[in-house]
């Protein structure tokens, strides 16, 4: 990983003579990267994109490598900003090395081809990906930001932020498996003071929707203005400002007031030093100071204790089962699923969304455990995995 900060140092340097020449406005598959055997990406330009003036950037990173689903999230909010968007198709969830050599490969060629703007790169990823920017970030310390969605940190220490200086913008539904972990970062973050936020969604494990991403963009960009690394008219900083004004209102805080205040507290957060947001701080402590806002974030913090206590069981059982499926008790398991279909509902919905988080991660450990290559499974493991299958979602088991 030490050959991408030496890439990141003299980019700017490489980009100024660059003349590359694509089409705007529409995303352009399978790019071939310089000195490469077959690896490639998809591009997408702006409308306004100029090539001879300096271009902030996006890095797009997918699980899947998926180049044209990557760069397609994040259309509405280039076409905003006007940000060249760039993802690998080779990059994918699999060995850290292997996906920073891919990336170094990628950064040497886009700033050899395109006039990047210095303090201006961005990294964003779903899910693998998004542990794989946050390590990138971390690891070269810079990068001007980055957008995660739907997972955390690598386990790799040295992966995690700690005192570099990016902004990091979490994005992630609260139906999402990683939602849990999410929260977690988040409060890490805030212990070592480091600038984040996190976006909240009515969602399950995806790439987020356009609106959040643009909100996404909008914060980073504030939070470059705030650094002294962006210029911005007081129009134009009014426009963001309404546009996620207008958007938090929407948002119940009676029956939504942990969504509400999140909202809020970014929002102050982000505009305080540019306009007199008085009354955003206190609609803040009126929803604080709410039984609906306690309620709900003691209902959630107790069904995040549950969603552990389902996993240490569920889990440990399955690869103790697994290892010999010939003696599994499947009646044990059908009576802890109807267990969890008895649990009873709260009036914020966040027991129906804590069971979607832990059936989806659920399947996903077992359908890892089926594909992880170490050894084939046998008929009796693959027939006891198709039963669980089953019973975590019995509509569309077949």
């Amino acid at each position: 990983m030490k050959n991408v900060f030496v890439v990141f140092v003299g980019c700017f340097v490489l980009g100024m003579n660059a003349q590359a020449t694509f089409e705007t406005k529409v995303v352009i598959d399978s790019i071939p990267v310089a000195n490469t055997a077959n690896e490639t990406f998809a591009l997408y330009l702006p409308s306004d994109y100029r090539s001879d003036i300096l271009s902030p950037i996006l890095f797009v990173f997918s699980p899947s490598g998926n180049g044209r689903k990557g760069v397609e999230a994040f259309r509405d909010a280039a076409e905003t900003y006007n940000y060249i968007l760039v993802c690998s198709n080779n990059a994918r969830n699999g060995p850290y090395e292997r996906n920073f050599g891919i990336a170094e490969r990628l950064f040497t060629h886009i700033f050899s081809n395109f006039n990047i703007k210095e303090k201006r790169i961005y990294l964003a990823g779903f899910s693998g990906g998004s542990r794989l920017v946050s390590a990138i970030a971390s690891l070269t310390d810079q990068i001007e930001g980055v957008i995660a969605c739907g997972a955390g940190f690598s386990q790799i220490p040295y992966h995690k932020p700690s005192i570099q200086k990016y902004a990091y913008a979490g994005v992630c539904g609260d139906r999402d498996m990683n939602y849990r972990e999410m929260i977690d970062v988040k409060s890490y973050l805030n212990k070592l003071k480091f600038v984040n936020t996190l976006f909240t969604f009515e969602g399950n494990h995806r790439w987020p929707p356009s609106e959040q991403i643009v909100q996404a963009f909008d914060w980073l960009e504030m939070e470059s203005v705030k650094k002294g690394n962006l210029q911005k008219s007081k129009a134009e900083i009014r426009k963001s400002y309404l546009r996620n004004y207008d958007f938090t209102k929407t948002i119940d805080s009676e029956t939504q007031p942990l969504l509400a205040y999140e909202h809020y507290e970014r929002l102050l957060a982000s505009y305080k030093r540019f306009f007199m947001l008085d009354s955003i701080a206190n609609k803040m402590q009126v929803i604080q100071e709410s039984n609906s806002y306690s309620e709900q974030l003691n209902t959630r913090k107790k069904l995040f204790e549950r969603e552990r206590d389902l996993d240490k069981v569920f889990i440990g059982r399955f690869n103790r089962d697994y290892e010999k499926p010939e003696k599994v008790n499947m009646k044990w398991w059908r009576k802890e699923f109807q267990k969890l279909d008895k649990l009873k509902e709260d009036k914020f919905g966040q027991r129906e969304k804590m069971l979607s988080r832990f059936r989806y991660r659920f399947y996903a450990i077992i359908y890892t455990k089926l594909q992880s290559g170490v050894s084939e499974p046998s008929p009796a493991q693959k027939s006891f995995c198709k039963e669980l299958y089953g019973l975590i979602y019995p509509k569309i088991a077949d």
